[in-house]
């Protein structure tokens, strides 16, 4: 349930909450099973066990009170809509384990993997019989029959399964004397790596579903299934922990610490509306968060807003490895400068910008001044000028220039120097729909990855529009490095 709650909580913006949360583990105790009046609806009743590192946990009751009070609203909201019903959540002194690899396995990602082995016909004792499948597990001379005509499990289920076939097929997820949906992830995990052992199957082609199967829901949480070795030609399978792996690999690349200032600009007052900025930034937002960044993010903002936004994020960015700074909205250059254009730029000449726009220089100023690794500058600000009628500019001064990029910087434009770039037809613009649909790519470097975006750009445009960068990188940097 901890991956839910987490999800849940930054989703409505409790990040304070979130970040509590995620250092805690969240277990679910089955108490038991409630049945509505007239028994066509049962719920599972379960208490709620938050353990609290130590740090953290003499605070619960004073500074993190509001948090606390957070979460176990918000735990009762995830619990109804999982299907559950809270009994109480217990708050307790958490010690943690070291060579505990095991991540907590939630009722709602085990129930999505019984559901695709059901939805997909998959046999999930392969060319075992059931019965001889669980004994490998379980005891079943002395677990009780449900039906009274045997004394022991085994009897029971092959009369049900192998004689009369009276059972449905996923049976075994939902019997309460094997309790997959509540048991030790110990046990769970013998039963999901007996279903592609070479003793259960043989066929490549059903242990790789399976296989694809479980790696998709255990790898957000921290597992996964990988060949640990060889017997007779077939590979046996094991589950390893995908954090323990990430901390061995962090001790010799320490994690980088990673801020963004995202700006998005659509409703000007004297230039118009822009119908994409909005959702780009929004996006952009979304996937840098979801990429490890701290995210600043402003919406529409004037002059003043916007040079303020700036400055704080040139402050904030001497405490991080990596500054990236997006815009969306309306740019122009002048004499070879770029600017960028707040909402409430009135721009009657050339000779107001100075005063009623933002110098991109601002913004390299004061990457230059914070001694950042890495710096990204991404600018879709291309765009047809909306105050070209009124100056009377030349086509040969569209667009943004060329600048140059300081040591470590990487600038993206969404289309080569002096050309105009498409707004989009869809939800987002064209440059930076392709750039979150490529910017989660797992071990693509920040090179590869802009050429990929350039690709989809030229190819959806009929190569009308080309994206540009300027680098000045001294090393590979990656938005989603994975140890593979």
């Amino acid at each position: 349930m901890q991956v839910e709650l987490l999800k849940w909580l930054r989703d409505i913006d409790e990040n304070s909450a979130a970040d509590l949360i995620s250092v805690c583990s969240v277990d679910l105790i089955y108490i038991d099973t409630l049945i509505a009046i007239g028994g066509e609806r049962m719920t599972d009743l379960m208490d709620v066990q938050i353990g609290v590192p130590g740090r953290y946990y003499k605070k619960i009751n004073d500074e993190l009170k509001k948090e606390v009070e957070i979460v176990e609203e918000q735990t009762m909201e995830v619990a109804t809509a999982i299907g559950i019903h809270i009994h109480q959540i217990n708050w307790l002194p958490k010690i943690d384990d070291k060579t505990d690899m095991i991540t907590k396995i939630s009722i709602v990602t085990r129930q999505a993997i019984f559901d695709e082995i059901t939805l997909n016909n998959i046999s999930w004792s392969g060319r075992l019989e059931e019965p001889d499948f669980l004994n490998r597990l379980f005891d079943l001379s002395k677990l009780p029959s449900t039906d009274s005509r045997f004394d022991n499990a085994y009897d029971d289920i092959h009369k049900h399964r192998i004689m009369n076939y009276d059972w449905e097929d996923d049976w075994v997820f939902t019997d309460r004397r094997f309790n997959l949906l509540h048991c030790e992830e110990e046990i769970l995990l013998k039963f999901l790596l007996l279903t592609i052992n070479p003793v259960s199957r043989t066929d490549e082609e059903g242990v790789n579903q399976l296989i694809e199967i479980y790696n998709k829901h255990f790898i957000p949480i921290g597992l996964e299934v990988y060949e640990k070795s060889k017997i007779a030609g077939k590979s046996i399978f094991g589950f390893r922990s995908r954090d323990v792996m990430a901390s061995k690999e962090e001790e010799i690349h320490p994690k980088q610490r990673k801020i963004a200032l995202v700006i998005g600009c659509s409703d000007y007052e004297f230039a118009g509306h822009l119908s994409n900025p909005l959702n780009d930034a929004s996006d952009m937002k979304k996937n840098l968060s979801e990429l490890g960044f701290d995210v600043m993010h402003i919406e529409n903002p004037t002059l003043k807003e916007m040079k303020i936004e700036i400055d704080n994020f040139g402050t904030e960015l001497e405490k991080y490895d990596v500054g990236l700074f997006y815009f969306a909205g309306h740019g122009v250059q002048v004499n070879g400068l770029n600017y960028l254009i707040p909402v409430d730029a009135n721009l009657k000449n050339e000779r107001t910008v100075e005063y009623d726009c933002v110098r991109v220089d601002r913004v390299l100023t004061h990457m230059e001044a914070s001694k950042t690794e890495v710096n990204l500058l991404i600018l879709d600000a291309c765009r047809n000028n909306p105050f070209e009628r009124s100056w009377g500019r030349s086509v040969a001064q569209r667009g943004l220039a060329v600048m140059e990029a300081p040591k470590g910087s990487l600038i993206g434009y969404s289309t080569s120097p002096g050309k105009t770039a498409s707004d989009g037809e869809g939800k987002n613009g064209l440059y930076t729909g392709c750039l979150v649909n490529e910017i989660k790519g797992v071990n693509v470097s920040i090179t590869q990855l802009f050429q990929n975006v350039r690709k989809s750009v030229m190819r959806k445009s009929k190569e009308e529009q080309i994206p540009w960068e300027s680098t000045s990188l001294t090393g590979d940097f990656y938005f989603n490095k994975r140890l593979k």
